[in-house]
C-alpha cells in the first residue's frame, strides 16, 4: 500500500459523497463514484485500498457492488456507510467481508478512527503475506501463499 492510501467514496447522493471527501481528503487520496458501475470502473483503473460504500443507491444494490468489488480485488477493504441500516444488511455486509458498518449521519471522529483502524489492519495483513512468501523462499517451499484469508 502506498504512503497515502487511496480511498473510493461511493454514494449516489452528492451531499454525503462530498462530506466524506472533505473529511478524508486531508489524510488520503480520494476518488468518488456516484453509482456501482462507476465504482467498479475506478477499482479496475486505480490502486484503491479502501471503499466507503452506500448500500441504497439509485440503480445499484450496494451488496451486489460489495460482492463485485471482492471479486475484482478481494484485499480492498470496504466500509459500509448507510442511512438505511438493518440487521439483514449488516449481516450481508459481514457475509461479503465488509470491514465495518456505519450508520448515517456518521460521527466524523468515529469515521476517521474506523478508516484508520481498517487501513492499519490492511497493512498488517500485507506484511504477514510478505513474510510468509519470504519464509517460503527461505525454507524452499514451492507455492503461492498470498491467498491467506484475513486474520
Amino acid at each position: 500500500m502506498a504512503e497515502k492510501a487511496n480511498i473510493l467514496v461511493v454514494d449516489d447522493e452528492l451531499g454525503p459523497r462530498e462530506s466524506l471527501k472533505m473529511v478524508l481528503k486531508p489524510f488520503y487520496t480520494i476518488f468518488t463514484a456516484e453509482n456501482g458501475e462507476q465504482a467498479l470502473a475506478v477499482i479496475k483503473s486505480q490502486p484503491i485500498d479502501l471503499v466507503t460504500l452506500d448500500l441504497k443507491m439509485a440503480g445499484s444494490d450496494g451488496t451486489e457492488v460489495l460482492r463485485e468489488i471482492k471479486k475484482i480485488k478481494e484485499d480492498i477493504e470496504v466500509i459500509i456507510i448507510t442511512g438505511f441500516g438493518s440487521l439483514r444488511t449488516a449481516m450481508e455486509g459481514i457475509r461479503y467481508c465488509a470491514a465495518d458498518y456505519i450508520l448515517k449521519p456518521f460521527d466524523i471522529a468515529e469515521l476517521i478512527s474506523i478508516v484508520n483502524r481498517t487501513l492499519d489492519h490492511k497493512k498488517l495483513n500485507e506484511r504477514i503475506k510478505r513474510f510468509i512468501r519470504e519464509l517460503g523462499k527461505i525454507i524452499n517451499i514451492e507455492g503461492d501463499f498470498t491467498d491467506i484469508k484475513k486474520m
